[in-house]
C-alpha cells in the first residue's frame, strides 16, 4: 500500500471514531422516579379521577431543582396532566426538612413524594401513563436543564367498589382534602419496614344541622355534638376481621389528650368485604361495638356507635378501605357510595360549624360515586336497616 493511500485510509478510521465518539451517549446519574402503588380510578362530581403518588430519589453528585411534571399518555406522548413550579411546590413532601427549606430542591441522596390526582380522560381502562420531568441540576454558579421521562403506569381495569351508607340521614359533612399537609391523604405509615398510605381516600363524617353546625349549646361536651351516638352502619355484606372497644374517652374537648400514633384508630371495627378489601371504621363510642371477630355481617346492620376516641379533633366517624386488616399498615383503596343526597359543599373550611354550607341550587341524588372533598350529603334514610345480632 502506497503512503498516499495509508493516509487516505488513516483519515477514514479517524474520522469515522470521532463520528461514534460524538453520537455515543454520555451517562449521566440523575435521578429514579417511580410509582410503587397505582389505585383504581373513582368518580368524583362526574369525572373519572386518579390518585396516586410519584416517588423521587435523587443519586446525582449535585443538588437539584425540580422544575415541571408531565403526566403523558405512553401511546401518543399527548398530555393528560401538567404541573408548573408553583402548583409543584404545594405537592412536594420532600422527607426529613425544616418548613423554611425548599422542597423542590433536593440534595443528593434526598428523597421526595409528588402527590398527583387528577381527571382522566374518559372512563376507559387500559390506559397507559409515563411521567415527564424537569429538573435543573445545580454545580455551584453552574444549571443543567435535565429533562427525564420514566415511571410507567397502566389504570388498571377493575371496577370501582360500591358501597352503601355507613351511616344515617344527615346532613353529614364528608370532610377531607388531598392538599392538606397533614391530611390522611398525606400521611405514610412505616410498619415492618415498608411506607404504606392507608388513608389516601379516607372520608371524616360530621353530623350538622340545618344552619351548619355541629354542636347544640356547648360543643365542649361531647354528648352535644350531633354526632354522637349515632348509628354506624355495614356498609356492604362481610366478616368481621377484628376489632378494639376498650379504647377510653374524654367526655370533654377541653379534656382530651391525644394518643400516640400506635393509638390514632381508637375503638375501631375491621370487616373484610372481598379480597384484599378491609373497610375501616375508626374514632368508636367506647363500648358500643356490637360485632366479634369471626363474625358475619350484612349490609346496613347496625355495627357500633360513634363516638370520639383516638386521635380526632371531634366527635366524627372516620372511615376507609385498605388492601389489608391493619389501620396503619396497608394501602387505602377508592370507594364510591351506591347513591347519596348532594346538599352542597364548603368551599371555605373557616366557616365550618359557623355557617351554613353553600348549598347547590338543585340538590340531587347522585349514583355510584365518591362526594367531592368538604360535600355536605344525605344518605337515604329509607336503606334498608338491619338490626344488630
Amino acid at each position: 500500500m502506497s503512503a498516499k493511500n495509508k493516509y487516505i485510509l488513516c483519515t477514514i478510521i479517524a474520522v469515522i471514531l470521532s463520528q461514534g465518539k460524538s453520537h455515543a451517549q454520555q451517562y449521566q446519574t440523575t435521578v429514579d422516579i417511580r410509582v410503587p402503588f397505582v389505585p383504581s380510578p373513582t368518580v368524583i362530581n362526574g369525572k373519572p379521577c386518579i390518585y396516586y403518588e410519584l416517588n423521587i430519589a435523587n443519586f446525582a453528585k449535585d443538588s437539584l431543582r425540580l422544575k415541571t411534571l408531565e403526566v403523558l399518555n405512553a401511546t401518543d406522548s399527548s398530555t393528560i396532566f401538567n404541573v408548573d413550579e408553583p402548583r409543584l411546590k404545594s405537592r412536594v413532601k420532600r422527607l426529613a426538612i425544616s418548613p423554611k427549606e425548599n422542597n423542590l430542591i433536593l440534595p443528593p441522596g434526598s428523597f421526595a413524594v409528588v402527590y398527583l390526582e387528577f381527571n382522566l380522560p374518559s372512563k376507559n381502562t387500559g390506559l397507559h401513563f409515563v411521567h415527564r420531568l424537569e429538573f435543573d441540576l445545580l454545580n455551584g454558579s453552574k444549571t443543567t436543564r435535565v429533562s427525564i421521562k420514566g415511571a410507567s403506569i397502566s389504570i388498571g381495569a377493575e371496577a370501582p367498589l360500591i358501597i352503601g351508607p355507613p351511616l344515617n340521614g344527615g346532613p353529614w359533612a364528608a370532610i377531607y382534602e388531598p392538599s392538606w399537609l397533614t391530611g390522611h391523604r398525606r400521611v405514610f405509615y412505616t410498619i415492618n419496614g415498608t411506607a404504606r398510605l392507608p388513608g389516601r381516600f379516607a372520608i371524616d363524617f360530621i353530623k350538622l344541622d340545618n344552619n351548619g353546625r355541629y354542636a347544640v349549646h356547648n360543643e365542649d361536651t361531647v354528648r352535644n355534638w350531633y354526632g354522637y351516638g349515632n348509628d354506624v352502619l355495614a356498609v356492604s355484606d362481610g366478616v368481621v376481621a377484628s376489632v378494639r372497644n376498650n379504647f377510653p374517652e374524654s367526655s370533654t374537648l377541653s379534656g382530651y389528650q391525644s394518643p400516640p400514633v400506635e393509638n390514632a384508630t381508637g375503638n375501631y371495627i375491621s370487616i373484610k368485604i372481598g379480597n384484599n378489601q378491609f373497610v375501616f371504621y375508626e374514632h368508636l363510642k367506647p363500648g358500643s361495638i356490637k360485632v366479634k371477630p369471626g363474625q358475619k355481617v350484612k349490609r346496613g346492620e347496625v355495627i357500633a356507635s360513634l363516638g370520639f376516641t383516638g386521635q380526632t379533633t371531634g366527635p366524627h366517624l372516620h372511615l376507609h378501605i385498605a388492601t389489608k386488616d391493619s389501620p396503619l399498615g396497608a394501602e387505602g383503596i377508592p370507594f364510591e357510595f351506591e347513591h347519596f343526597k348532594l346538599s352542597g359543599s364548603y368551599p371555605d373550611l373557616s366557616t365550618f360549624g359557623k355557617k351554613v354550607w353553600m348549598p347547590l341550587v338543585k340538590p340531587a341524588w347522585v349514583s355510584k360515586e365518591r362526594p367531592a372533598p368538604n360535600s355536605v350529603v344525605v344518605f337515604d334514610k329509607s336503606s334498608k336497616q338491619i338490626s344488630s345480632h
